[in-house]
């Protein structure tokens, strides 16, 4: 039971036994194709951290296993004890890492990971909305470059509950390392029609990029309004 009296959360009770008996037709067959295209499509981010996959909630490792076979720089999360046992036992020959741990409070540093994964219903556990956005916040973008001569690293992350895009650049090693950060909140096209609108402005066209084409909220790269003052929209 959990602290006052309340009720253990059900994902720690279950992922057990009765678990494995429950979905046994997972086998390492499926988890093979399922890791081949996971692996394929990330290729192009995978090598930028310095483990390739994270299998988040990665229960007995059957896909932790197959994400990277040659190289091995995989690792795998799980609450379940139970479960990580059965993937410490499944990875003895690939000597990936297993750890214990909630999938809100990540025990990694940021930037440890060039992509992750998260198979099945892994994700939407909770009773309270914003745990599963701490869990999208906690994976942050990792981008790293060289320019003239210094090692770049920036690091996002989105918060959700102030809706701001954060960036943590981190610039040069050792005693020239230098952190800045910034702060961006994130509008949509509803945000800044309103903005427009409350400023006495009228959005006349909104196109998707500095080639004119119309703004597509599904494939434009970016949004540009062209707002004019009221008089002026009634007058053209």
């Amino acid at each position: 039971m959990a602290e006052g009296g309340a009720r253990d959360p059900w994902y720690e009770n279950w992922f057990g036994e009765e678990y494995l008996a429950v979905y046994a037709e997972r086998n390492d067959e499926e988890a093979a194709r399922q890791a081949d295209f996971a692996r394929r499509l990330l290729a192009p981010f995978a090598n930028r951290g310095r483990m390739r996959f994270l299998d988040l909630a990665c229960g007995t490792g059957r896909h932790a296993v197959a994400l990277d076979p040659e190289s091995g720089r995989v690792a795998g999360l799980d609450l379940s004890l139970r479960l990580l046992l059965a993937a410490r036992r499944r990875g003895e020959r690939t000597a990936r890492g297993y750890a214990r741990g909630d999938m809100r409070r990540l025990p990694f540093r940021s930037g440890s990971f060039g992509a992750v994964v998260n198979f099945f219903t892994s994700f939407g556990y909770f009773d309270d909305e914003a745990d599963d956005a701490r869990v999208v916040a906690a994976l942050a973008a990792l981008e790293e470059k060289t320019v003239d001569g210094v090692r770049i690293r920036i690091r996002r992350r989105y918060d959700p509950a102030a809706r701001r895009v954060e960036k943590e650049i981190e610039m040069g090693e050792g005693e020239r390392r230098r952190v800045f950060h910034e702060r961006v909140r994130a509008f949509g096209e509803g945000d800044l029609r309103a903005l427009h609108a409350a400023a006495g402005l009228s959005v006349v066209e909104a196109f998707g990029d500095f080639d004119g084409t119309p703004f597509d909220a599904r494939h434009s790269p970016r949004l540009i309004l062209l707002g004019v003052k009221d008089g002026a929209a009634r007058a053209a």
